[in-house]
């Protein structure tokens, strides 16, 4: 291995970058855990384009797609529970879907 540092530090540059390229795939690197950060809907309001209630946040984003279940907790959790939310990944999530969902729909 020393050896073939050697000739990779012999060579010129434009040939290092293209050895680089070559071995990225097979160098190992750390991968930081996802952060979790669990709130209640109150705190992700600050989050949400048009400063809608939580009840606009429940019936329009965590009822109307499915996929909002993998960062979020059940959107009728029953009395006396608070619905929460993975504040990173839902951040995420609203910033990649703000085209497609509807800010100016009315609450029934």
């Amino acid at each position: 291995m020393s050896a073939l540092l050697e000739l990779i530090k012999e060579t010129p540059p434009e040939d290092r970058r293209a050895v680089a390229e070559y071995l990225k795939p097979y160098l190992v690197t750390e991968k930081k855990e996802p952060v979790e950060h669990w709130v209640n809907l109150e705190e992700l309001r600050r989050y949400v384009p048009g400063k809608k209630s939580k009840a606009w946040i429940q019936l329009y984003i965590l009822d109307a797609y499915p996929e909002t279940r993998k960062w979020s907790t059940n959107p009728h959790p029953g009395k006396g529970r608070s619905i929460k939310v993975n504040l990173p990944v839902a951040r995420k999530w609203i910033e990649e879907h703000i085209d497609v969902i509807d800010w100016n729909k009315p609450m029934p």
